[in-house]
């Protein structure tokens, strides 16, 4: 088995369609058959099962596509950094922030990035949540962070879980449902939410919108602030309630209450470009995570900032 070998067979299993994967990777389609052929008849069993209007992965395929990906990925970054390294350049790693980015440890993550690499400067590109993809796919930024809701589907871009975080409801204490344990969404269907200005916060207003679409209502917006700061003052003199993931809430103000509801949780993914891949970039997602969870970033990178 050869590295094309692999490469073809990725670009059928990501479009499964021989038209457009063997004009993707530039050969003709009866020698992307025919490689797809042999590989299947080196390994033994079949990877697709062919139709005459359907191709599939066998389950066996999905299993290879799955690890195939990871070794492509990891050829990429080897080559790459290489070549970096052998033209004496210097990495410039692009992030992607916006207003979740105080929440995360990503200044931090940066920071042990740039110790355990000599070569690399790390830039901050301020963009509004729903403009990272865009950014990543145009080679504005080399990484940017989206929720669960804002992932598309591209055959250029990749994502990466970051974590996870139970959604909060926020209410003040003179609020009747504050005295609950716990609240169903479907208790807030008759609140009033607090929103979060669009022009400082994008896509607020779209993001509770989709939490709260399992309970099949759409939210009431009343008054709007500027900052998270500022919602929690207006929820604290009464004027409605907030639903906010977990990760983004400071320490309960007085008078205010926060409460564990049965929305699905927050979950945070990085997204980066499968053209493009910085070298630095499972590094820094490693840190990243490790930061979050408080565990130590694996051995690749203890090893590296021993070295520097």
């Amino acid at each position: 088995m050869e590295l094309r070998h692999l490469r073809y067979f990725v670009a059928v299993a990501e479009t499964l369609n021989f038209s457009r994967a063997a004009a993707r990777i530039r050969v003709t389609q009866p020698g992307l058959s025919r490689q797809i052929h042999d590989l299947e008849h080196e390994l033994g069993f079949k990877l697709f099962e062919r139709t005459t209007t359907q191709v599939r992965l066998t389950e066996a395929g999905l299993y290879l596509q799955q690890q195939a990906e990871k070794i492509l990925f990891q050829i990429d970054l080897a080559v790459t950094g290489a070549t970096r390294v052998a033209q004496g350049s210097r990495l410039t790693f692009r992030i992607g922030i916006d207003w979740n980015a105080a929440a995360l440890p990503i200044t931090a993550a940066a920071r042990a990035l740039i110790e355990s690499h000599s070569n690399i400067t790390v830039n901050f590109v301020e963009l509004r949540g729903h403009e990272h993809t865009n950014a990543v796919r145009e080679g504005q930024i080399d990484v940017g962070f989206v929720p669960r809701q804002g992932k598309v589907r591209g055959s250029d871009i990749e994502y990466g879980f970051i974590l996870k975080s139970p959604v909060r409801a926020i209410l003040h204490q003179s609020n009747p449902l504050a005295n609950q344990p716990s609240l169903r969404l479907r208790d807030l269907k008759h609140e009033r939410f607090v929103a979060l200005d669009d022009k400082e916060v994008s896509g607020f207003k779209t993001l509770m919108r989709q939490i709260v679409r399992p309970a099949q209502f759409v939210p009431k917006f009343g008054r709007t602030a500027s900052s998270f700061a500022g919602g929690l003052a207006l929820i604290g003199t009464g004027d409605g309630i907030g639903l906010i993931p977990e990760l983004f809430l400071p320490a309960a103000p007085e008078g205010i209450r926060y409460l564990s509801t049965d929305c699905e949780p927050f979950e945070l993914y990085a997204v980066w470009s499968k053209l493009r891949i910085a070298s630095c970039l499972p590094d820094f997602l490693d840190l990243l995570r490790a930061k979050i969870t408080g565990a130590p970033p694996s051995q690749g990178i203890r090893r590296r900032r021993k070295r520097t």
